[in-house]
């Protein structure tokens, strides 16, 4: 049982990182859904949540249209494993990347992203990436709809909150998402805050240790000119498409690739070889999960010391250039790299 200065300071802190508006908020019944409460948000009620005694849902969006987190919603019930959504979610968040000074950096920084199980141990995940500043709506649907992207992930079965890039006379609320924390009321189950790797409880307080993620002017002004509907989410679902069409190799014919590729997979010609051998994979429609097993296996029997750089080669692919179709070098990548080796022996 937490004291009551502990629960205050964590009342504060949900305050400050999820509060955007306090003059509303919503109220989880019995069943499970939601009732609007116009009257003002504050310190006790949310202290009350944090004990359990209510169970509180905020309002996303502030009068203004902005917002102060990015959420991703990950539910069991449209997801056959929402833990392996939820890593494939912080794996784009964590991969690093070099700035304009060569410096390797973490796409987001780690200290502004929570991962959450909404009703522990359910496996049902909330990821959040914070802000350090509220920021537009827009900007925020932007970064959630470009990172779904990278990790090949389809808008249709994990949602994205914002939901809306403004509020109008039409829609003034926004969507409302449940305060981290707090008890459901159905399933009389406790949100939890959980450890990236292992997917354990981490204390409570660990929120307090979280610094928001923060946009550059320019960055901000580049994404409000974007149509976000128009080019992310089209990309998206051509995306999606692609991928239901990708089928799986039999078992017998994975072996083949993996017993071919290895007598090719000789230092100095790996990269061209598994270039070739990927470009051949997504031009014929064969699925990442095949490709990864046969270029994982390759690796293994061949004591590749670069093991998981080959992987990581395989995951840019199908998550980077599975568009390019026909532009990619397949057959007769493999074909010149065979000539070579022969040459070479």
């Amino acid at each position: 049982m937490q004291s009551t200065d502990e629960v205050y300071f964590l009342a504060d802190a949900l305050i400050e990182k999820f509060l955007n508006r306090t003059d509303v908020y919503a109220v989880q019944t019995p069943r499970g859904g939601y009732i609007k409460v116009e009257e003002p948000l504050t310190r006790r009620i949310i202290a009350e949540h944090l004990r359990g005694k209510r169970t509180v849902g905020v309002y996303q969006l502030s009068q203004d249209s902005k917002v102060k987190w990015l959420c991703f919603d990950l539910d069991p019930e449209k997801l056959s494993d929402p833990a392996n959504v939820a890593r494939a979610i912080l794996n784009v968040c964590f991969e690093r990347r070099l700035d304009k000074d060569g410096v390797e950096k973490p796409r987001v920084w780690q200290h502004s992203v929570l991962l959450e199980a909404s009703r522990y141990p359910d496996l049902s995940y909330h990821v959040w990436i914070l802000f350090l500043l509220p920021a537009p709506a827009k900007v925020a649907r932007w970064l959630g709809l470009r990172i779904l992207e990278l990790a090949s992930l389809d808008l249709r079965v994990v949602e994205v909150f914002p939901k809306q890039v403004s509020v109008s006379e039409h829609s003034p609320f926004g969507n409302l998402v449940k305060l981290p924390l707090g008890l459901h009321r159905v399933e009389c189950k406790w949100s939890r805050f959980l450890d990236f790797e292992t997917f354990e409880p981490l204390p409570s307080g660990i929120l307090l240790e979280k610094i928001g993620l923060s946009f550059m002017e320019s960055d901000l002004e580049k994404i409000l000119r974007m149509d976000l509907e128009g080019e992310i989410q089209t990309r998206l679902n051509v995306q999606a498409q692609a991928e239901r069409d990708f089928k799986p190799l039999l078992n017998s014919e994975e072996d083949f690739c993996v017993n071919f590729l290895s007598k090719l997979w000789i230092r100095g010609f790996r990269n061209q070889v598994e270039m070739a051998f990927l470009g051949w994979c997504i031009k014929n429609g064969v699925s990442y999960e095949s490709a990864r097993r046969i270029i994982e296996e390759v690796a293994k029997r061949r004591n590749d010391e670069e093991y998981a750089e080959r992987l990581r080669l395989v995951d840019y692919h199908y998550r980077n250039r599975w568009h390019l179709g026909r532009r990619l070098r397949g057959f007769s990548g493999l074909k010149e790299a065979v000539m070579e080796v022969l040459m070479k022996g």
